[in-house]
C-alpha cells in the first residue's frame, strides 16, 4: 500500500442514493454539489452525435443563472457540466444559498426536460490521441470521434433527443447508476436528492477487449510511439505513469529530448492510455528500435522510476478512481503499491499496440504482433482520380480509388520533396481504406464538395464528390454501400 495517501473522502448513503463526500476543500460558506453518471462519449452511438455535447452546453448554462438570495443581494454560482468515456459529471459550487438554489434548479430540469434552454453552445467533445486504436477497443462513437471535424445537425429533433436523454439520466429513476458528490455532510439527502430512486440501475456487463499486442496504422499522427491496456485500478493508473516515465529514458538513449505525452482513457473494464511524442515524428526505424528497447528487454524497470510513478498518485486520484469504481460498479484495489504496479507494467508491455509501418511490421514475426491492415480481397473496380503531381498527400483528393466487395480504398503514391524543391516518389503507396460492410458514418461538406465516410473501427476515407460524381459507373458502385442510409453528419468547422 502507498502509505503516503490518506484518503480526502468518505461514503455515505441516503435513500439508497450513494454519496461521496469530501473531507478536504472549499473555503467555510462555500458549498459543492455534484452527480457523476454512468454514462459517456463511448454510450453515445453515431446517430446520436453531439447529444451529450449540447445536454452539458444547456446545463452549464442553466446553472449559471444569476440567483436572489436577497433583497439587492444576487449570486452567480459556478457549474461544470462534462463528459469522459464513461462518465457525465455536473457539479456547482459557491456561496451556500446559491448552489442550494441551482441545485433545486436541476432537479427541476430532470424533472421536467421541456424547462431546458435550447440556445446555449454544446461544448467541446473530449478528443483522443489515436482514434482508430482506441476504436479497436471501444468501437466508433463520441469518443473516439472526438477528433474529426463532424457536427450532427441542429434543430428540433437534435434537442428532443437532448430532453429524453436528460429525463433518462434522471437519478430518481433509477435507470443509470450515479454517485452524488459534496464537501458538506449535512447536504447528504438535500431537496430532490432525498428521493429514493424507482429501482436501482444494475452494472454494465462487462465487455471482452483484445489485448493482443498489434500493429495497425496510425495515419494522422506519426508522433505516436505506442497504446497499452490494463486492468482498472490504482496499480494500472501507476504503471502508466511509469511507462511513460520510462519511455522517456528510452528516448535519451536514442538523443531524442522532446516531451512526452501520456494521453489515459478510463474505461469500464479497462484504462487505456497512448505515448506520443509532442513534437517530434521519429522515423520507422526509430520507432522499432525504441519499441524494441521499452517493451521486449527483459531487464526489470528501475525502483526510482517506479517510485517516481508512485509519488504521482496522490489523494485526488484515489478519490477520483474510487468514484469511477463506485460508478461502474466494478472492483479493483484503491492504493497502488510497488508489487502490483510492477505487475500491471507487465501487463501493459504484454499488449502493446504500435504504428504500423515498414520496420515496426518486423515485430509481427519476431514477437507475434498481429497486423490489421487493409484485407486482401479483389478489386470490383479502379478509378485514376485527377491528382497534383507537385504537391503532397492531400487525404481528401487521392489519386486513385479501388472498390472492393466490402472495402473502399483510398490510394496516393508517396512522394518526398528533393533538395530543388519538386516531388519525387519513393516507390511506395499509402492506403487509406474503410470496411463498408461496417458503415457507421457519412459526413458530407457542402463546401469542399468532400464526403467522409467511417466504418465501425474509425477507419475512415475521404472522397472528393464531385469527382466521383462525374463517374456514374463509381457513383453507383460506392451508393450501393448504401452510404445514404447510414448516419449523417456535417463535416466542417461549425
Amino acid at each position: 500500500m502507498n502509505d503516503a495517501v490518506e484518503p480526502e473522502h468518505e461514503w455515505a448513503t441516503f435513500a439508497g442514493h450513494d454519496w461521496m463526500v469530501r473531507t478536504a476543500g472549499l473555503e467555510p460558506g462555500q458549498a459543492l454539489l455534484g452527480l457523476s453518471l454512468d454514462y459517456g462519449a463511448v454510450d453515445e452511438p453515431p446517430a446520436a452525435l453531439d447529444t451529450l455535447a449540447r445536454l452539458c452546453g444547456a446545463l452549464r448554462a442553466e446553472l449559471q443563472r444569476p440567483v436572489e438570495v436577497g433583497v439587492g443581494d444576487v449570486v452567480v454560482p459556478e457549474a461544470e457540466a462534462s463528459f469522459t468515456a464513461v462518465s457525465l459529471t455536473i457539479a456547482v459550487w459557491g456561496r451556500r444559498e446559491a448552489v442550494l438554489r441551482a441545485w433545486e434548479h436541476l432537479g427541476d430540469l430532470f424533472a421536467e426536460p421541456g424547462l431546458l434552454a435550447t440556445d446555449a453552445t454544446p461544448i467541446s467533445r473530449p478528443g483522443v490521441v489515436w482514434d482508430r486504436d482506441l476504436a479497436t477497443y471501444v468501437g466508433t462513437n463520441t469518443q473516439t470521434l472526438g477528433n474529426l471535424r463532424v457536427h450532427a445537425p441542429d434543430g428540433e429533433a437534435a434537442w428532443q433527443a437532448v430532453r429524453s436523454l436528460l429525463a433518462h439520466l434522471d437519478p430518481r429513476r433509477g435507470e443509470v447508476r450515479h454517485v452524488f458528490d459534496t464537501n458538506d455532510p449535512y447536504l447528504v439527502g438535500v431537496g430532490w436528492t432525498a428521493q429514493p430512486a424507482y429501482g436501482a440501475a444494475p452494472a454494465r456487463p462487462p465487455v471482452y477487449l483484445d489485448r493482443r499486442p498489434a500493429l495497425l496504422p496510425c495515419n494522422d499522427d506519426r508522433r505516436i510511439l505506442l497504446s497499452a491496456t490494463g486492468n482498472p485500478g490504482a496499480n494500472t493508473l501507476v504503471a502508466m505513469r511509469a511507462l511513460a516515465h520510462q519511455s522517456i529514458r528510452v528516448l535519451r538513449d536514442f538523443n531524442v529530448y522532446d516531451n512526452l505525452g501520456l494521453n489515459v482513457v478510463e474505461l469500464r473494464d479497462a484504462a487505456y492510455c497512448c505515448i506520443h511524442l509532442e513534437e517530434r515524428e521519429p522515423t520507422p526505424m526509430l520507432l522499432r528500435r525504441i519499441v524494441e528497447q521499452l517493451i521486449h528487454n527483459p531487464l526489470p524497470i528501475p525502483d526510482a522510476v517506479v517510485d517516481a510513478a508512485l509519488e504521482e498518485f496522490g489523494a485526488e486520484e484515489v478519490a477520483a478512481l474510487d468514484r469511477h469504481l463506485h460508478l461502474t460498479g466494478r472492483s479493483a484495489e484503491l492504493h497502488p503499491t510497488s508489487a502490483g504496479v510492477r505487475r500491471a507494467y507487465d501487463q501493459l508491455r504484454a499488449g502493446v499496440h504500435v504504428p504500423l509501418n515498414d520496420s515496426t511490421r518486423a515485430l509481427a514475426e519476431r514477437h507475434g504482433y498481429i497486423v490489421w491492415d487493409v484485407p486482401e480481397e479483389p478489386a470490383r473496380m479502379e478509378v485514376a482520380l485527377p491528382y497534383d503531381p507537385d504537391r503532397g498527400i492531400d487525404i481528401a483528393h487521392p489519386e486513385s480509388l479501388r472498390v472492393s466487395e466490402h472495402t473502399l480504398a483510398a490510394l496516393w503514391q508517396e512522394r518526398r520533396r528533393d533538395d530543388d524543391g519538386a516531388w519525387r516518389l519513393t516507390g511506395h503507396t499509402s492506403v487509406r481504406w474503410a470496411d463498408m460492410s461496417r458503415l457507421q458514418l457519412t459526413s458530407y461538406d457542402a463546401d469542399s464538395q468532400v464526403l467522409m465516410l467511417v466504418d465501425d473501427r474509425m477507419r475512415h476515407v475521404f472522397l472528393p464528390w464531385d469527382e466521383v460524381a462525374a463517374r456514374p459507373a463509381l457513383r453507383a458502385e460506392i451508393e450501393r454501400f448504401g452510404i445514404w442510409r447510414a448516419p449523417q453528419a456535417r463535416l466542417g468547422d461549425s
